[in-house]
């Protein structure tokens, strides 16, 4: 557990150092930094709209992996669903999860796609466009799958899925940042992470 708190922190601080970086080269005269990167609060109507977002996503994650091909991928011995299915629930998987769901995965790339890419894109390439391209971005990211050790050989039926899924979660996710919560990225970290927390160990039981 110790190890995963230490690991989410390596990433977020990562994350938070790249978009640092951006904010000081090309954006530190004319917006702060939390501003910039959208790590302010949220109004408690967007973080609701979040909590039903990750209600109705959870359930299409879960049958997505469930998919023959994906479901071996995600409970294998070295992802979350898999550890919790080798050591059972116990206070040590919970916090395990959680700190994966919240701060390894959802942290880092909320600041990272939420926080960076998606708000810039869109201060670009206006909201529809700019966010389109950035829900692209972050739904090839999950192709990786069929390269990783162990993942599935790459099939279009899957890879549709995981584009489809990860594509609507996107955009999702930044529609609620920045069309309800004034550009913060509270809303779409509770989403992220509350639908994988959902997720893992519904898949490690299936």
């Amino acid at each position: 557990m110790i190890q995963e708190l230490m690991n989410a922190g390596i990433q977020i601080a990562l994350a938070l150092l790249v978009v640092f970086l951006v904010w000081l080269i090309f954006a530190r005269k004319r917006s702060g930094f939390l501003k910039f990167a959208g790590l302010h609060g949220a109004p408690l109507k967007a973080m609701g709209i979040a909590l039903i977002a990750a209600l109705i996503f959870a359930p299409l994650t879960i049958a997505m992996f469930m998919l023959p091909g994906l479901a071996d991928a995600a409970t294998g011995p070295d992802t979350v669903a898999g550890r919790v299915q080798a050591l059972g629930i116990t206070p040590e998987t919970i916090a395990i999860v959680l700190i994966i769901a919240f701060l390894k995965t959802s942290g880092s790339e909320e600041i990272l796609f939420r926080g960076l890419i998606a708000k810039r894109l869109i201060a670009w390439l206006g909201f529809g466009v700019g966010n389109t391209i950035h829900a692209l971005i972050f739904a090839s990211i999950h192709l990786l799958i069929f390269v990783a050790p162990g993942g599935p050989a790459f099939d279009p039926v899957l890879a549709a899925a995981l584009m489809g899924v990860g594509f609507t979660g996107g955009w999702v996710m930044a529609w609620i940042n920045e069309k309800r919560a004034d550009g913060s990225i509270a809303p779409s970290w509770l989403m992220h992470g509350l639908t994988n927390t959902i997720a893992y160990p519904v898949l490690a039981f299936l």
